[in-house]
């Protein structure tokens, strides 16, 4: 058991350092505001002069947990260890629960510290290839698109081998489900109501809107070369075809609300047009 007062365990000083930054992320999290010295000193069972022979200020200490905690290095490596036997939604899940987990930890640490952004962290090219943070690694002079090219090719890694199940490239099925993960985790982006990995992934794979469960839709349109329907796929063979849970088809479609609009638009709004950019 560590220490509580006296002289701390003996300790490498990287391993000293990489402790008290540990301690000041998760107090941070947890009190939602910059822990005291004497909160880190406690928590970690050192004296406080330890956290001084670590690290010159206290400011010094938040400026590498803040480039810790941002660090992509660890988020890639989480994504490449995605096994590429789980279907291409299990795999989309386990992508999207790891980018939520991120973006999680983000949002509460800027919140605790009062970041409005994200910290000029450079590219961590040097981390990438360790997996896990640097310490004083420089990547000055990168270009940001190249700094990000390892996470994003770990992400794209992903569909490789699926982009014919998708109607717009891989890579766009990957940015939307990123968009929505960053939005839909997010309290105040989201009114409060997050939603989790699966909602996520099955509302970018499969959308919203009703549609068959068979392949109904498809003989109407068999006459016609190539064409498979209204809709496709019927929405159970995109299911399949995706690995989604079929099961969570047979109760069949909601009910409408009652406030839902009328199937026949009233008279004189027949013709107006869809306003696609609202105010």
């Amino acid at each position: 058991m560590a220490e509580r007062a006296g002289r701390a365990a003996p300790m490498h000083p990287d391993d000293r350092r990489d402790a008290l930054i540990a301690v000041f992320l998760d107090l941070a999290h947890r009190e939602g505001r910059p822990p005291t010295t004497s909160e880190i000193a406690r928590e970690a069972g050192v004296a406080e002069g330890t956290i001084f022979r670590a690290f010159a200020t206290k400011d010094a200490l938040q400026e590498e947990a803040v480039q810790v905690a941002f660090c992509p290095a660890p988020v890639r490596r989480s994504i490449a260890a995605i096994g590429d036997d789980l279907s291409v939604r299990d795999r989309l899940v386990a992508f999207t629960t790891i980018m939520q987990r991120r973006f999680t930890e983000v949002f509460g640490l800027m919140s605790a510290l009062g970041l409005t952004q994200p910290p000029n962290r450079g590219a961590h090219l040097a981390c990438y290839a360790e997996g896990h943070h640097l310490r004083e690694a420089s990547d000055e002079g990168h270009d940001h698109t190249v700094a990000h090219q390892p996470l994003l090719d770990a992400i794209h890694a992903l569909l490789l081998d699926s982009a014919d199940d998708f109607v717009v490239p891989a890579r766009d099925v990957v940015h939307r489900i990123r968009l929505l993960c960053f939005s839909g985790s997010h309290p105040g982006i989201a009114d409060g109501d997050t939603l989790t990995p699966d909602e996520i992934v099955d509302t970018v794979l499969f959308g919203l809107v009703a549609r068959p469960t068979t392949a109904t839709s498809s003989t109407r349109a068999s006459s016609t070369p190539g064409c498979t329907g209204e809709s496709g796929l019927s929405i159970t063979a995109l299911y399949e075809q995706l690995g989604g849970d079929t099961a969570s088809l047979e109760e069949g479609p909601h009910p409408a609300p009652e406030h839902a609009a009328p199937a026949t638009p009233p008279p004189g709004k027949r013709d107006k047009p869809v306003d696609r950019h609202p105010t």
